[in-house]
């Protein structure tokens, strides 16, 4: 029998709990935590609740060594029928009655597997709550946490941290607790960093559920007023399988999605979490920059985790921001004259005419969205700067006069809007005065043609004329 506990405690410490025998002969149990978690976030004070599941009988004959840990002989055993049949239904386990009396002396299978005894344990449907129960917790953050006396026997020790393990009482044990909390990560896609309102950013969540992970995970994501959720693109493991199937799944045990506005959750189960022990789920998800982003401002977007429920982890922000052009209309000779009436069409590169909506005529225009049911592409200035918010700066665009003001020439092609390492940089658009000559091919030159043509007619009718009269004379 000593051997085949041996193989229970062996197997179950190895869940992150190190357990060091006391000198003293009275059974307690003691729980030395870890401090804080490695990535800066929030752990609360822990709590334990211990099971016996199996009590012992200790013969403490001095001259009988088959458990030196007491000194004496050791023999479990459970008290009632409903416990004994708990074991048994584990496949794992045999048990005994003594006579007539409350003991069902216990056994375990021959070839059963640490990994076998740990999942029996840790399993829902091993019911813990048919065997003597209590708690303890510490009183402070990285403090210890002591049991007091205790039967002896076995014990199986669930911790609000997420830790569980079975200990042997036989004397006093002292346990160091090494939790490992899942942390939680969240990038956005390189081409994001800088977008156009009304554009799709997407991000990616990443969490690494520790191998001894047992509890459920909440996810809350925070965006910025600039942005409007989109749609949760897809939630996986590492392996590239769904973690919940859908998106919204019917059932609840895998995960659930909560949107309310700018925020939204997402709920991993206990269940989902010791499915993916050891692994990283990743979830993929959009949000739109929206009107109401501001311009060259961050526009933060913040993820934080939540473990059961006594840690939380430090939030996570990632950033994306949109940016302005600005330009004056002014006279080319005198840069101080602003000029009036001149029209604009905002490009893309391609030459494609961008929809904006008009903030303040003549003053300020961003780049209208889908929602926008009232957009321009026309811009007319009014003697006041112009401000394009809500651009790219990693995007090329163009400035197009499609009317010059009264007086003025219209530019002849359009003008190239490139931002530097930061930002656009201001620009003055000039317009100089006069007539404009008319173009190559127009009917201004089909004139001048016909007339030097008349012209030259004239000449030779005239040259012969002469001829034939001087020949008459």
């Amino acid at each position: 029998m000593k051997k085949i506990f041996a193989l229970i405690i062996a197997a179950l410490l190895a869940l992150s709990m190190v357990a060091v025998l006391a000198e003293t002969s009275t059974p307690s149990i003691t729980i030395n935590a870890s401090s804080t978690a490695a990535d800066g976030g929030k752990v609360d004070t822990t709590a334990y609740t211990w099971y016996r599941i199996l009590e012992a009988d200790i013969d403490t004959d001095p001259t009988n060594s088959d458990a030196a840990q007491s000194g004496g002989k050791v023999a479990y055993y459970v008290t009632t029928a409903a416990r004994a049949d708990e074991l048994e239904e584990t496949g794992l386990f045999t048990t005994a009655r003594v006579g007539e009396t409350d003991k069902w002396y216990v056994e375990l299978v021959e070839g059963t597997s640490a990994a076998q005894i740990e999942a029996a344990f840790d399993a829902d449907t091993f019911n813990k709550t048919l065997f003597a129960t209590g708690s303890f917790a510490q009183t402070e953050v990285a403090g210890t946490a002591t049991s007091g006396e205790v039967a002896p026997g076995y014990y199986y020790i669930v911790s609000t941290a997420g830790t569980n393990a079975v200990i042997q009482t036989l004397t006093a044990v002292t346990i160091t607790e090494k939790n490992t909390y899942p942390p939680v990560n969240k990038t956005i896609a390189d081409d994001d960093v800088a977008a156009e309102i009304g554009s799709t950013v997407h991000y990616t969540l990443t969490v690494e559920v520790p191998e001894t992970a047992n509890d459920f995970i909440v996810l809350t994501d925070t965006m910025d007023s600039g942005l409007s959720f989109g749609e949760i693109v897809s939630i996986t493991n590492g392996n590239g399988d769904d973690v919940t199937g859908t998106v919204a799944p019917a059932d609840p045990t895998a995960a659930t999605v909560k949107a309310n506005g700018n925020v939204f959750t997402i709920t991993f189960s206990a269940e989902t979490v010791i499915e993916n022990q050891g692994k990283t789920i990743s979830v993929a998800y959009n949000a739109v920059v929206n009107k109401d982003a501001q311009i060259e401002t961050d526009i933060p977007n913040t993820v934080d985790l939540k473990y059961g429920n006594n840690y939380e982890s430090k939030p996570v922000t990632v950033d994306t921001k949109t940016y302005k052009f600005d330009f004056d209309k002014v006279d080319g000779d005198d840069t101080s004259i602003k000029l009036t009436g001149a029209e604009f069409e905002f490009q893309k590169a391609d030459g494609t005419a961008i929809d904006l909506v008009e903030v303040e005529a003549g003053k300020t225009y961003r780049i209208a969205t889908d929602e926008d049911e009232t957009t321009t592409t026309t811009i007319v200035t009014n003697g006041n700067t112009v401000t394009i918010n809500g651009l790219d700066k990693d995007l090329t665009y163009k400035l197009e006069e499609t009317k010059a003001p009264t007086g003025y020439n219209k530019l002849d092609a359009p003008i190239t809007i490139t931002a530097g390492d930061t930002t656009f940089v201001h620009q003055d658009v000039r317009n100089n005065k006069g007539s404009v000559l008319p173009s190559t091919g127009g009917m201004g030159t089909t004139l001048l043609y016909i007339g030097g043509s008349i012209l030259v007619l004239a000449a030779v009718i005239l040259l012969v004329t002469k001829r034939r009269m001087g020949a008459n004379d």
